[in-house]
């Protein structure tokens, strides 16, 4: 009978350990289901900005002979409403360019299209030389990265390093 009573209580004390253990391997789960959508949102991040520099890069390989309007009109971050005129003599009935439209008028036109495109995913992007490069590259950041007045957020212009923990890509052009 003694044996019994110094047993009272042990079967509940069994239950709640195991419950507490339970509960450290939830949080950890939980954890690490938090690490796993930061590293989503990080690659489709990535992914958006790899596709608005290729479609970039694209657009001034197409039109070679305005590259300095290119850099021009998006470092000066025009918005598409303030092209609107512009606009409407490039584009064709079914979005594709007219023959009258000028390489200045295209490269204005796609650099508002790109930066709209930018803006709409809150993203930054910028056509500046490339670091121990005579080539220009298309740099694009996003989140907490500003390279609105210059490029030291995301790349070390003294060496041509990324900076550590920056969100942002450099894509070599031309």
């Amino acid at each position: 009978m003694s044996n019994i009573r110094r047993q009272k209580g042990v079967g509940l004390m069994e239950v709640l350990i195991a419950l507490l253990l339970l509960a450290i391997g939830v949080l950890g789960f939980v954890g690490l289901q938090l690490r796993a959508m930061d590293a989503a949102n990080e690659a489709t991040d990535r992914t958006v900005a790899i596709n608005i520099a290729r479609d970039l890069a694209e657009r001034m390989r197409v039109n070679k002979l305005a590259l300095p309007e290119y850099k021009e009109a998006i470092n000066a971050k025009r918005t598409p409403e303030e092209d609107e005129d512009e606009d409407e003599e490039c584009l064709g009935s079914g979005e594709g360019y007219l023959p009258n439209c000028s390489s200045k008028k295209m490269a204005e036109f796609d650099s508002s299209q790109i930066a709209k495109k930018a803006a709409e995913v809150g993203h930054t992007v910028k056509i500046n030389n490339c670091v121990g490069s005579s080539l220009n590259c298309i740099y694009v950041a996003w989140g907490d990265t500003n390279i609105d007045s210059n490029l030291d957020a995301c790349i070390d212009t003294s060496t041509g390093a990324y900076v550590a923990n920056s969100k942002c890509l450099v894509m070599e052009a031309f």
